[in-house]
């Protein structure tokens, strides 16, 4: 019996294409994807290298019930991927199974360029209290896609998270998990010019363990990285955002959780 199935349903739940492997499986559609499309992806493995799109950045995942559903993104959401994302007739889909080795090993364990708002079943998860109009280009999702580029604001490659000029913004992530985490590491959107933004200036940190670590942030277009001795946790949240200026805009480009699994 295979390890991996993975499943390209229509809207109709009809099954269009689908793979079985082991550790590895691999699956080729060379037709364009139809107006609600999904993937899903059983496994009995807990932990997957996910590769559904070459301009997403592959992710290790963690999906607790071995089965993961993913929409793909199509109208307005779009604006918050790639130009060629989902597009044309060729799609390529890899999926591999984690080795030990990969999740012990000291790595981003935010990086999600498949999370989606409200996604279930998978993690890591990020959630936030407000998105800017509700739009796709400031979801929580985009803060932790992979993607650095940060001076500038909008479509693809500078979506963000945002929530506007509200001073109660707070932006959580869930790892599904405990894991051992020692290393926080910011990316503000920076589109200083015109001033359209302004840095936070401070923070809280907040752990599942009760743990709170305030910081402090500067004016720049590089990562901040904030070290602490190592912790088990299974979510964090970034609150108590402050900015000098209530007139312009602070977002969030990308954050990082540096750590490891605990097996």
């Amino acid at each position: 019996m295979s390890n991996i199935h993975i499943m390209l349903c229509g809207s109709n739940d009809q099954i269009l294409k689908d793979s079985r492997g082991n550790e590895s499986c691999e699956l080729i559609y060379e037709k364009e994807y139809p107006k609600g499309a999904y993937y899903i992806i059983e496994s009995k493995s807990k932990y997957l290298k996910v590769d559904l799109d070459e301009y997403i950045h592959p992710s290790i995942l963690y999906i607790p019930d071995g089965r993961m559903v993913y929409k793909i993104p199509e109208g307005e959401k779009l604006r918050a991927y790639h130009p060629d994302a989902f597009k044309g007739t060729y799609h390529h889909v890899h999926i591999l199974t984690a080795s030990k080795e990969e999740l012990k090993m000291r790595r981003n364990l935010a990086l999600n360029g498949y999370d989606i708002r409200d996604a279930k079943g998978y993690y890591p998860h990020s959630d936030a209290n407000v998105m800017t109009r509700d739009e796709a280009v400031f979801e929580s999702r985009n803060a932790i896609d992979g993607y650095m580029d940060n001076q500038g604001h909008g479509s693809f490659p500078y979506q963000s998270w945002g929530g506007g000029l509200r001073d109660d913004l707070e932006f959580e992530l869930y790892f599904g998990r405990k894991v051992l985490i020692d290393e926080v590491i910011i990316t503000l959107r920076a589109d200083y010019e015109g001033d359209h933004d302004i840095h936070w200036e401070s923070a809280v940190i907040e752990f599942s363990d009760s743990d709170r670590i305030p910081i402090k942030m500067v004016k720049t277009t590089e990562p901040q990285a904030f070290r602490f001795k190592a912790k088990e946790v299974e979510w964090i949240k970034l609150n108590h955002l402050q900015r000098e200026m209530s007139s312009a805009f602070s977002a969030l480009s990308q954050i990082q959780v540096m750590g490891k699994d605990l097996l």
